[in-house]
């Protein structure tokens, strides 16, 4: 059985709504879905807190122009969830546009009764322009 939060969402239903954020850069779903406290690791190695996310939305440094879901996987445990997304991903840049293969993994927990990212990682697994 899911876990569900206070809005009845499973961790499926919030990685949903996560993934369709990001591809609008819908910044206050993005600020609700995502802890305060995040801790996450850019695929440069570089690690990001929540701040700077929705900082890299607003200005478009972070810029989706596609997310094609490959692989969706979740797991719940009682302290909270995980989920791995592997997607093709088509990324605005200024010389244009990147074509990459992206994996998420996403650590959520129920915080003031909504599902939320407190940790997770990005890595690219192909790169080659659109």
């Amino acid at each position: 059985m899911s876990t569900r939060d206070g809005a009845g969402r499973t961790i499926d239903d919030t990685e949903t709504e996560l993934l369709d954020a990001m591809r609008t850069s819908d910044l206050v779903a993005l600020d609700r879905l995502i802890s305060d406290q995040l801790t996450f690791i850019g695929p440069d190695g570089a690690v990001l807190t929540k701040q700077a996310d929705l900082e890299a939305h607003r200005t478009g440094a972070t810029s989706f122009e596609k997310i094609d879901v490959l692989i969706r996987e979740s797991t719940e445990g009682d302290d909270g969830g995980r989920t791995k997304t592997v997607a093709n991903a088509v990324l605005r840049v200024e010389e244009g546009t990147v074509s990459v293969r992206l994996t998420w993994h996403r650590e959520w927990r129920v915080l003031d009764d909504r599902w939320q990212v407190v940790s997770g990682a990005v890595e690219a697994l192909a790169d080659h322009s659109a």
